[in-house]
């Protein structure tokens, strides 16, 4: 009885002692410098140290990054954390506010991961996973499905928002009945935090000489219970490429749903045209186009003049007659009255230029699932923008 008492409080005194060591671990987070104007980049570095200084070699795991302002706005950016060190770069627009800002930092132990269950996924083994990137890049992953349905894929790195979708690696035409949820979605108790201070503009002279002090993180902040949030699961008719293509690049007023969408990259017969005025003449009802070769073009919609535009940039006809045909992905034709347009009143022609991977776009008859990645090393600072 009075060794097993013992062995008990052997194993309890363990416990603190390793509970201990670990709490003495800590985020150094350095900045390039703490007093900043509009324009300027941030650049963040953040090491994962011991009690001695020496950086702990975590593995992959996730940096969580919370920027407040003094008007209580907030965002959230998350960067991957390699062997212990995390770094990027914030640019900081004119619009952004001036003042003291507060950068919290939380560390958490898992990195990119997605947990699925197949509903009837019977001696299925395995399935392909799928994952398009804002790049235009695919990448693969072959996934083991145990028994009862559960799988789960993890170590994937990529920024920004992706679409992710399965195959069954047997049977390509079989259709999955999936549901996933990705981790890093969830609230978590981080392994350290820390914060620093910036301020944007020319601080008086009282906060500029608190501005190196350590700021108290509050593990608050991060902390809470995990909560899995489930992805969107498209079931809808199986979009076309340039359907997708149009979703993935097209945003603000290129996404007004009355456009007319023509595609460029699964047409064949467009690379017998010398320029696209010359393709698109009586391709679009109301839509009047003059080709004038590589020295440009003109176009009217119900009378009015059409605005052009490359990728969401207005260019001019020249630079749209430019183009060799075969870079075009797609091409939206907006009727009057188009808001892009200059006064509002006349149409637009938008070219939206390949990104790489159109050929391979997602396949028909798939459960597709938008997930979100890591924040971009070099992004502008956003505090109207709760996420990154």
């Amino acid at each position: 009885m009075r060794s097993a008492i013992l062995s008990l409080f052997t194993c309890l005194l363990m416990t603190f002692t390793l509970q201990a060591q670990q709490n003495r671990n800590q985020l150094d987070i350095q900045l390039n410098k703490n007093v900043l104007q509009p324009g300027d980049s941030l650049i963040v570095k953040v090491d994962y140290k011991d009690n001695s200084g020496k950086i702990i070699d975590q593995g992959l795991a996730t940096l969580e990054l919370i920027v407040e302002n003094e008007q209580g706005l907030r965002t959230h950016l998350r960067w991957p954390m390699i062997k212990g060190q995390a770094s990027g770069a914030l640019y900081l627009p004119e619009s952004l506010a001036k003042g003291k800002y507060t950068l919290l930092a939380g560390l958490q132990q898992r990195f990119f991961e997605v947990r699925g269950k197949i509903q009837d996924a019977k001696k299925l083994g395995s399935i392909q996973a799928m994952l398009l990137t804002k790049t235009g890049e695919w990448d693969y992953q072959e996934v083991p499905v145990a028994t009862n349905g559960t799988f789960s894929i993890n170590n994937w790195l990529f920024e920004d928002n992706a679409l992710m979708a399965f195959s069954d690696a047997g049977n390509t035409n079989r259709q999955l009945d999936i549901r996933i949820s990705t981790l890093l979605d969830s609230t978590y108790q981080p392994l350290a935090v820390a914060g620093r201070v910036f301020y944007l503009g020319n601080p008086p002279s009282a906060i500029r000489s608190k501005l190196d002090q350590p700021v108290k993180a509050p593990q608050t902040s991060f902390a809470g219970p995990r909560i899995e949030l489930q992805a969107v699961v498209v079931k809808a008719t199986a979009k076309s490429p340039a359907q997708q293509f149009n979703e993935e690049y097209a945003s603000g007023l290129f996404r007004s749903g009355n456009e007319r969408l023509i595609s460029i990259m699964d047409d064949p017969n467009a690379l017998g045209f010398t320029d696209i005025f010359a393709y698109l003449q009586g391709r679009v009802a109301g839509l009047q186009i003059a080709p004038g070769g590589f020295n440009g073009g003109t176009a009217r919609w119900r009378g009015s003049p059409v605005t052009f535009f490359i990728n969401e940039m207005r260019v001019s006809a020249q630079d749209i007659a430019n183009i060799p045909i075969t870079d075009i992905a797609i091409v939206k034709a907006y009727p009057p009255p188009f808001f892009g347009a200059p006064g509002g009143g006349g149409g637009g022609l938008a070219i939206y230029t390949r990104r790489g991977g159109e050929a391979n776009y997602l396949p028909a008859n798939r459960q597709v699932f938008q997930v979100r990645g890591y924040t971009p090393s070099e992004t502008t600072l956003d505090m109207g923008k709760l996420n990154m």
